[in-house]
């Protein structure tokens, strides 16, 4: 114990002390700012984020190596606008919110990743902390607000779209090896390339710990493997796979703790795509194939397989100089068999067909209109309109608005569950419909500094709760539904050469129907600062989040600081020091669940 906390402690000074080290002589980081990147989730095509009439937040492969982030739980934390609520360490469940709700879409390259059945929780339908994340990611695109128009049922908050690298070039290998605290080991290879016209990448890791609680110990495993194929010019077939299967304790919560459940994952999924690069943007034609199985014993045993099989389509045309049209369609099977669901398949398909137009009326003013049509076998019809404007005052300041009609299809464990206890689902559930809309500023207000601000409301009819009946058992009820409203901020700053912060805000008033709180975090905010020379990098951002939870499941606030120190030794040779929760707050995000105190991890990166 007392070696440990001597190992701590020189972890922390290490990565506090390169704060101390700037001066003047360190070379210059070239900057790129949100508004200049490219988003292709937003809309469906590729647009600068300045020119795209929606608050979209784009993470760069840079900044998660700069972060040290392994998983998408860990990428996501310090992005303005986006919540992730986790249950303790690695193995256990994260849950991210954009604006104030898991009401999301999860992709991977375009593919849906959402569990047909939910994750046990919530409304979500992604654990994100499944979700690792190797050298082998282009960037991450976080679109805030609704999108169900695009990507139908669960985009009541946003979307999240993982993106992958294609292999170019001569081969390249990068091998990575760490161990921290709680007896942490991680081991991570990513390889790829180019041989004429085939292109290859192929990533894994393997990463384990002793977690901080009794029984809490994770062991996990991911591959993924990415293959294209050029035929023409612009034109590729792609295939892509991917494994992960993980082993860990479930500790339980403080007051029914646990020293014998556990819990497996094994997740396979792959998919095939065509791709035709055009002058009015990509015709892409997708199969995929998800298969999750989750099983263990948590006071009793339980087995959870969902299976997603899913088509869509994709592709553009401009009418004219003024009108560029988009449309698509998808067909999709969601199947679960569980024993929460009586051990029998239950299943539904989903097909859609969506239209969306963008008109140019000048050089400085976009309308874009569109409508989808759900048409599921267990929820019926549902039409989906949205409309987003986007005036660009000057070549650095837009205005933007957006307003777009949601939907929520009820998960299988709402629908079919039935724990043998008495808590069941009903099968007579509504979906949950409403609307959400969202207007703002986006503004480079010179070179060295960028700011968005925006204010969002979100109106949510027939939303599902799990609540207790007089008999003590929980079912799932079509409440009349609940209010958002809030203001989201965020500002880049090039304070140097070599130092660059980027602060966000997010205030947000969350009310049923009776206009009663229910318990959102009222505020939010995070402080990051990157500092960079030649060899050495230093990210170090804090998380402020407010009291969440309502009566006795209320958690108090806390702000949590995460550093990450990248020192390069060589052109192919590098450490890396990543120290989350720097300064070991105690704090629970869910109440009952303890949440890692400091947790560190020191390794080398090599290129073969």
């Amino acid at each position: 114990m007392k070696h440990r906390i001597v190992r701590n402690k020189i972890a922390v000074a290490m990565a506090a002390s390169t704060l101390l080290c700037v001066n003047h002589v360190w070379a210059a980081e070239a900057t790129v700012f949100q508004l200049d990147q490219v988003t292709v989730t937003a809309e469906r095509i590729a647009q600068t984020v300045g020119n795209t009439p929606a608050n979209v937040t784009i993470i760069t492969s840079a900044e998660l190596k700069n972060r040290g982030a392994q998983t998408l739980a860990d990428a996501l934390t310090g992005v303005s606008g986006v919540a992730v609520q986790s249950y303790g360490g690695s193995g256990q469940k994260a849950i991210p919110y954009i604006l104030g709700t898991d009401r999301i879409v999860v992709l991977i390259d375009g593919k849906r990743m959402n569990l047909p059945q939910g994750i046990g929780v919530g409304s979500g339908g992604v654990d994100v902390n499944t979700i690792t994340l190797g050298d082998n990611i282009e960037q991450i695109e976080v679109v805030h607000g609704g999108a169900s128009t695009l990507y139908g049922a669960d985009a009541v908050g946003g979307v999240i779209n993982i993106i992958t690298k294609k292999g170019e070039g001569t081969t390249k290998t990068t091998a990575t090896i760490a161990s921290g605290n709680d007896n942490a080991k991680y081991y991570g290879l990513t390889a790829g390339g180019q041989e004429k016209n085939t292109h290859w990448q192929i990533a894994s890791n393997k990463a384990s710990d002793d977690g901080q609680r009794s029984n809490s110990a994770y062991e996990g495993k991911n591959m993924s493997l990415r293959l294209d194929q050029d035929l023409n010019k612009g034109e590729n077939l792609t295939f892509t796979y991917d494994y992960y299967g993980s082993h860990a304790g479930i500790p339980g919560s403080l007051s029914y703790p646990s020293a014998t459940d556990w819990q497996e994952i094994v997740r396979r999924n792959w998919s095939v795509s065509y791709t035709k690069e055009h002058t009015a943007g990509s015709r892409i034609f997708r199969y995929y194939d998800n298969e999750q199985t989750y099983s263990g014993e948590n006071y009793g045993s339980f087995r959870h397989e969902n299976t997603v099989r899913g088509f869509d389509y994709q592709d553009s045309a401009k009418l004219d100089s003024s009108n560029l049209v988009t449309w698509g369609s998808e067909w999709r099977k969601d199947e679960v068999v569980s024993t929460a669901e009586g051990n029998g398949p239950v299943s539904g398909i989903t097909k859609a067909f969506f239209l969306q137009n963008q008109h140019d009326f000048n050089a400085n003013a976009k309308l874009t209109v569109g409508v989808r049509r759900d048409d599921n076998s267990i929820y019926g019809n549902h039409w989906l309109p949205q409309a987003a404007y986007l005036y660009r005052l000057n070549a650095n300041t837009s205005y933007f608005a957006n307003w777009a009609k949601v939907f929520k299809a009820p998960k299988f464990d709402d629908l079919y569950g039935n724990d043998g206890y008495g808590d069941t689902g009903d099968p007579n559930l509504k979906p949950e419909t409403g609307w959400t809309a969202e207007t703002g500023i986006k503004s480079k207000l010179n070179s060295r500094n960028e700011a968005t601000v925006s204010i969002f409301r979100r109106n949510i009819n027939n939303a599902i709760l799990w609540t207790a009946d007089p008999d003590f058992t929980y079912h799932p009820h079509n409440i009349a539904g609940y209010k958002a409203n809030g203001l989201n901020f965020t500002v880049t700053s090039k304070l140097s050469d070599v130092t660059t912060t980027n602060v966000g805000y997010t205030y947000l008033d969350s009310r049923d129907q009776n206009g009663n709180d229910v318990g959102d975090p009222r505020h939010s905010f995070h402080v990051g600062i990157n500092i960079h020379q030649d060899k050495l990098t230093q990210a170090v951002y804090g998380i402020f989040q407010d009291e969440t939870g309502t009566a006795t499941k209320r958690v108090n606030s806390r702000f949590i600081v995460n550093a990450n120190t990248n020192y390069t030794i060589s052109k192919d040779t590098s450490l890396f020091l990543t120290v989350n929760n720097l300064f070991n707050k105690q704090y629970q995000a869910v109440n009952g669940f303890p949440a890692n105190g400091r947790t560190v991890l020191l390794g080398l990166k090599q290129t073969l």
